[in-house]
């Protein structure tokens, strides 16, 4: 269980470098795009489309990170009042809910980008597909990383154990 850990770590290590370079490129982008059009008064025509498909990547990318870490928005009531093993089975059970809901939003992905890959966006002329991927992508990484709770919730000690 450990190896699969340790495993999904490596690859949200990469992720996290993919995340600053495309944050970077992107606040580079913007700050052209802002110079060109008010300084120089010629605006780039798809700084602003590549800067939006960017952000849909980071949204995804980063949201798989936050599983991991346990950052993401949440309420636990419930589980902040439990202790010990009712605790774990609470935060399993939701991780479990999560999978399927991702698995829902893979599938789906996956059904959408035949559907959108003859389209090219207006400023890049790229296809449609590549922005579209970004769904299969991040739901199949947030399935990842929810795993990866479940397994460190299962090979931890219970309170008191040693």
């Amino acid at each position: 269980m450990q190896q699969v850990v340790k495993a999904i770590d490596m690859i949200n290590k990469m992720v996290g470098i993919l995340l600053a370079l495309m944050l970077g490129v992107m606040s580079i982008l913007i700050i052209l795009q802002v110079i060109s059009r008010f300084v120089i008064n010629l605006p780039l025509t798809w700084s602003e489309e590549l800067s939006r498909y960017l952000m849909i990547y980071i949204v995804f990318l980063g949201a798989s990170l936050a599983m991991r870490h346990n950052k993401l928005i949440s309420i636990e009531l419930l589980p902040e009042t439990l202790t010990g093993n009712k605790r774990k089975s609470v935060i399993i059970l939701v991780m479990i809910i999560s999978i399927i809901f991702f698995g829902i939003l893979f599938m789906q992905g996956i059904d959408m980008l035949p559907l959108v890959q003859m389209q090219s966006s207006p400023g890049l002329q790229l296809s449609m597909a590549i922005p579209y991927a970004s769904i299969p992508i991040g739901s199949f990484l947030l399935a990842l990383n929810s795993l990866a709770v479940i397994l460190d919730e299962l090979s931890t000690k219970k309170e008191g154990e040693s």
